[in-house]
């Protein structure tokens, strides 16, 4: 296979996926706007099952967000009842851990379970074949994106392709038609 026609596959793959993702966060909004809750707020509900809870640097890495930003959705889900701040265990007040109330916790099996009837109704019609196949595939994207991130070189490949468009960039600025 020539290099342009794999760099063609491999742009048809990132626009697959990159629709794919719209369409599935999509459809995770819309579900859980009905729900009335934001999907970063679903998250933390689903991040928050068991009855140890978590802390707030824990949730804030499980979201991928800032401490400040896990306040925020904690503090709404305490108002709606739905979570409560602990301290640690043992009692220890260095430590504050967020728990789901009975009502959080009945929300999130709703969510989880909404969610599952979604997934299924969306993938349905996919052979067990295709999903198998589908599902080594994804996975070994995963594994090498999550390889490139621990290994720190996704930051460089970002730089590379910045530069990359720089580039191309600057002949068209210094000759401006």
């Amino acid at each position: 296979m020539e290099h342009s026609e794999v760099s063609s596959l491999e742009e048809g793959i990132y626009h697959l996926i990159s629709q794919s993702f719209i369409r599935l966060d999509t459809a995770d909004w819309v579900l859980m706007r009905r729900f009335g809750l934001t999907l970063t707020q679903s998250w933390a509900l689903v991040h928050l099952g068991g009855g140890e809870g978590r802390s707030l640097s824990e949730l804030a890495h499980l979201l991928i967000c800032d401490k400040s930003n896990v306040t925020s959705i904690v503090d709404k889900l305490e108002e709606d009842g739905l979570a409560i701040r602990k301290r640690g265990k043992a009692g220890d007040r260095r430590y504050t851990r967020v728990v789901l109330t009975d009502a959080g916790q009945q929300l999130r099996n709703a969510i989880m379970n909404a969610r599952e009837h979604m997934i299924h109704e969306r993938l349905q019609t996919l052979s067990l074949h295709d999903l198998q196949h589908i599902h080594i595939s994804l996975q070994t994207l995963a594994t090498i994106f999550s390889q490139q991130y621990q290994q720190e070189e996704e930051t460089a490949i970002i730089e590379r392709a910045f530069v990359h468009g720089q580039a191309t960039l600057q002949p068209n600025l210094a000759n401006p038609t």
